[in-house]
């Protein structure tokens, strides 16, 4: 079973949006990513990602930005991957 934890930050105010994803960094493991809700794309929040070996997927719909972030090791990866 996996599971997911949805961080909507839409109606948080800089620079909160990035601590609240952040904070909640320690959780991933193999079985649980994170699902961010965003207004505007997080740029700085990438650039972390990526030194951190995270990967990361992000889908547009409508007018809200979806991030969606995992270890290399989470379980369903695959499903993350291949979003649109």
């Amino acid at each position: 079973m996996c599971n997911e934890i949805i961080l909507d930050t839409r109606e948080l105010e800089a620079p909160e949006p990035i601590s609240v994803v952040l904070n909640n960094l320690s959780n991933l493991n193999k079985t649980t990513s994170i699902h961010m809700i965003h207004r505007i794309e997080p740029l700085m929040l990438y650039t972390h990602l990526t030194s951190n070996n995270l990967q990361y997927k992000v889908v547009h719909k409508d007018e809200d930005v979806h991030i969606y972030i995992w270890t290399d090791s989470y379980h369903n990866k695959t499903k993350l991957e291949e979003l649109n």
